[in-house]
């Protein structure tokens, strides 16, 4: 009974202060009561106050919804491999480290966990995309993280960049190619001393101290020599290297002989954690090659640790297994093309040349494919057999493997080649041909500009638009080679086209080399002779148009020596590459880049 009153009283409490807050409400504007023209349906315009709206999603918010957004198509079906690899039925679930971390790949690359409470990637390198690894270096990831948080409750390890689905080069570093580096951020105490978590990579000072927007960050010595020593000591998958700066390097030494660290530890320290100044905002680590991928051409440069098993044994074992598979007739096309394949891959497509080049004549247009993509990592003497089959070739796809073979080779006969192709293009005898293959020799042309392509452009040119077809990929090429931009402004259109034939009349048998003097000079590009001295003016000329963006960078890279392929970067990632190269090395080149900083932006 008791229970039954109080419930009452508080409900009539309640009621009650409810209609005494009302009047009040009401009682505050009486003159829009009182008012009999007051439009009950919307408030009089003098009546609307503008007042600014509090901002409830802060900095931090709005980056983990940046964050959720990119996780959820990241989630989505990934797209089909723009590089071609041949596997066989039990292989689709393998990934593949391909070549050296420097100008290598990767296939069927493993995507980090999605943000966990062990491990994670910082925001603006998960924004990026190079989530990816071998099963290696994931298995490493995920098994350093859980021992950490095991010996440090409630902590997260958090990695920076590490590498494309597909591999390949990276604005943001010079390895990270082939799935086997990633970057891992210090672990950190805030100025309470405790655990913090990093939004970005933060440069350490000598004094183990990082000033970010999150206040000062301290270097936190215990975790981090943990981490290494929890690095160096994986049962299974073995280190390389760890880079980090000398000072950094020194201090995680010194704390580890404090502890009474084991012989063994230390020396395995010394061998394979290795200075290098420009890591003193994170651990770089890199892991070996598993055996799987030496079979399929991983490569492992530079030191071979005594506790790693020789790899060039299995590298021979692996080579004589294909050259097995190859001849023997219990082989199906999907075994033989795998092993044509990985020969090239684990080099020895020069020795076995020969062997290789025979199966282009393969009854099974899947063994041809595999032949004609081999032959790419064979000298220029293979673009001969490849040119010769293309003439004679019947089946798309294979025709496909071969251009796009050619195309990654650099010779007379490839310039050739796609020259008679162009003609015939003209000709109206390749009309059949598939965008992909009319793209694999426009990028070759555009790689690799010369002024015997400018008329076979021209004619294709002429053809294609006559005829209505796609012009975007030929024109292009065309304004790469001669360094214009023509028709920027509509398409190809018949005044366009007189323009470029007007062109060809006046400066077609001048040299290549004053076209590109000339292009750069038409668009306010002063540059003289196009060497080391035009650098900051070329620099500036990345941010042109398209073909002289792309020359620009050509003629950069012949300067610097430089092997990358930044031609298909967006256009700032390509400034920021090219100007922090020079600007580190102005003094050699005899420049002054002061003007502008490493991303090239102007000061």
């Amino acid at each position: 009974m008791i229970p039954h009153l109080f419930q009452r009283f508080i409900i009539q409490t309640s009621l009650a202060a409810i209609f005494c807050v009302l009047p009040c409400c009401t009682a505050a504007h009486p003159e829009e009561i009182t008012t009999t023209e007051v439009n009950h349906n919307s408030t009089p315009q003098h009546k609307i106050q503008l007042k600014q709206r509090p901002t409830y999603i802060t900095p931090q918010v709005e980056e983990q919804l940046r964050i959720r957004t990119f996780l959820q198509t990241n989630r989505h079906p990934a797209p089909k491999l723009k590089r071609t690899f041949f596997i066989t039925p039990n292989e689709s679930n393998l990934a593949f480290s391909i070549g050296d971390t420097r100008d290598g790949y990767l296939i069927n690359g493993q995507s980090l966990p999605a943000p966990s409470t062990i491990l994670r990637q910082l925001p603006v390198q998960y924004e990026r995309g190079i989530t990816y690894g071998t099963h290696n270096l994931i298995a490493i990831l995920t098994d350093t993280a859980r021992a950490m948080q095991k010996k440090y409750p409630h902590t997260i390890m958090y990695l920076g960049n590490m590498g494309a689905r597909e591999g390949g080069d990276i604005p943001y570093s010079v390895s990270h190619n082939s799935g086997r580096d990633a970057d891992i951020a210090f672990y950190y105490t805030d100025e309470k001393g405790k655990f913090a978590h990093p939004q970005n990579l933060y440069k350490i000072t000598r004094g183990l101290k990082a000033f970010t927007k999150q206040g000062t960050l301290t270097f936190d010595l215990e975790k981090n020599t943990t981490l290494i020593e929890t690095l160096l000591t994986h049962p299974k998958i073995h280190l390389q290297f760890i880079f980090l700066a000398k000072y950094i390097r020194t201090a995680v030494h010194k704390e580890l002989i404090r502890r009474g660290a084991s012989e063994d530890l230390l020396k395995r320290f010394e061998e394979t954690v290795q200075a290098q100044a420009a890591h003193n905002d994170h651990f770089h680590i890199r892991i070996y090659c598993s055996n799987e991928d030496i079979c399929a051409g991983c490569i492992d440069k530079s030191i071979i640790h005594e506790w790693q098993e020789d790899p060039l044994p299995k590298r021979d074992k692996c080579i004589q297994n294909h050259l097995k598979t190859l001849s023997s007739k219990k082989s199906d096309a999907d075994h033989k093309a795998a092993a044509l394949q990985r020969l090239a891959l684990m080099g020895a497509a020069v020795e076995y040349g020969s062997k290789i080049l025979k199966f282009l004549q393969d009854e099974n247009p899947h063994v041809r494919a595999a032949a004609a993509i081999a032959a790419q990592s064979m000298d220029a003497n293979a673009a001969k057999a490849l040119s010769a089959q293309l003439q004679k070739e019947t089946d798309q796809s294979v025709r496909l493997a071969i251009i796009q073979s050619l195309g990654s080779i650099e010779s007379a006969e490839t310039r050739q080649t796609f020259n008679e192709e162009l003609h015939a293009l003209s000709a109206g005898q390749r009309s059949d041909m598939p965008p992909e293959a009319l793209q694999a020799i426009t990028s070759y042309i555009i790689h690799h500009p010369n002024a015997e392509h400018m008329r076979p452009l021209h004619e294709a040119l002429q053809s294609a638009s006559s005829s209505g077809k796609t012009t975007g990929p030929l024109l292009r090429a065309f304004n790469v080679v001669t360094n214009r931009n023509f028709c920027h402004d509509g398409g190809l259109n018949a005044a366009c086209m007189e323009k470029i034939s007007t062109w060809i009349e006046k400066q077609g048998n001048k040299s290549r080399q004053q076209w590109l003097i000339a292009g750069f000079q038409a668009s306010g590009f002063k540059v003289t002779n196009l060497e080391q001295k035009d650098i900051p003016v070329l620099l500036d000329a990345i941010d042109g148009s398209y073909p002289l963006s792309i020359n620009a960078q050509l003629i950069l890279k012949k300067i610097g020596h430089l092997e990358q392929d930044s031609l298909n970067w967006a256009v700032q990632d390509s400034r920021w590459h090219y100007t922090r190269y020079f600007k580190r090395r102005a003094k050699k080149y005899k420049i002054n880049l002061n003007d502008r900083d490493e991303k090239g932006n102007k000061q």
